[in-house]
């Protein structure tokens, strides 16, 4: 049965400046998800976001799937055919976890990872050395589709979209609230959990859901493993989850201090982006942190 795809963008926003400014001098920071294709075009020098877009299709396990979509975007998205300045690519498809950098050893990347998750077949096994932790991120990519956008876009700049919400986090308001804080990113039927306490990463997971109860469980049974107080601990929701998901209906039941997460501070962001809820696309908007 053929995939059934949609190459209209579900979010497509910019402003009179993106024709007046130089491209050749901004930065492109692509996001690629299961089922969900994204980009900003970031300029670093003013700290500004021109312009948003982000594709969405029917999810699919098969990779193949991923890169037969991302064909056609190109193929009807010339502003992705631009000389940018840099072009970032961040992964958020594959299997990711972190290893402190004492008693990482890169000939042993391989063990860390397929230690909690089993091998897939064609993966190319990558890593981010992170700067503010001593941590790296140890994730895998689909070798294919890996290799087709390293093709495309002439680049090698790539990381895992966890690595920038690690930079991302220190910088919210409420980083050293004083029961804690969770961050909690939803994408497509899988969501990723980073827990601080005093300022101090104590975990970040990521777990796959089918109802808003299975986010609520694996989130309080999570925090309580850490011996935090669900009942107390900020949580900050991120993704494109609207207030009537059950992902937040069910949140909003059990987790009293519950907000949606703001945007990265800092940048600056065009009106028509402003119109859209800054959580939609906080990791993306993140990426900006990493160029």
């Amino acid at each position: 049965m053929p995939v059934a795809y949609n190459i209209y963008p579900s979010f497509a926003v910019d402003d009179e400046t993106l024709l007046e400014t130089d491209l050749t001098a901004c930065n492109l920071l692509v996001m690629v998800g299961n089922g969900t294709f994204s980009y900003v075009v970031f300029d670093a020098v003013a700290k500004k976001f021109l312009a948003l877009k982000s594709y969405q299709y029917t999810p699919s396990k098969l990779a193949l799937a991923d890169l037969e979509m991302i064909e056609q975007v190109f193929d009807t998205d010339k502003l992705l055919l631009t000389a940018f300045k840099s072009v970032l690519l961040a992964f958020k498809t594959g299997n990711s976890v972190l290893v402190p950098s004492a008693y990482y050893l890169p000939s042993l990347k391989k063990d860390y990872l397929h230690f909690s998750f089993p091998e897939r077949i064609q993966e190319a096994i990558l890593v981010d050395q992170e700067e503010q932790l001593p941590m790296v991120n140890i994730y895998s990519v689909d070798k294919d589709l890996l290799g087709f956008l390293r093709k495309e876009f002439s680049t090698d700049l790539i990381l895992h979209a966890n690595t920038a919400l690690l930079q991302s986090y220190p910088m919210d308001l409420d980083f050293n609230h004083s029961a804690g804080i969770a961050f909690v990113e939803i994408e497509e039927q899988r969501f990723t959990i980073t827990v601080y306490r005093n300022g101090q990463l104590q975990i970040q997971k990521e777990a796959a859901f089918v109802e808003g109860l299975d986010v609520v469980y694996t989130v309080v049974n999570l925090l309580r493993q850490l011996g935090l107080d669900e009942q107390k601990v900020k949580v900050k929701l991120g993704g494109a989850v609207a207030t009537d998901t059950s992902v937040y209906q069910e949140m909003y039941k059990f987790i009293p201090q519950l907000e949606w997460i703001q945007r990265v501070p800092g940048l600056s962001y065009i009106t028509k982006m402003q119109e859209i809820p800054g959580y939609y696309f906080h990791n993306l908007y993140a990426l900006a942190l990493c160029v």
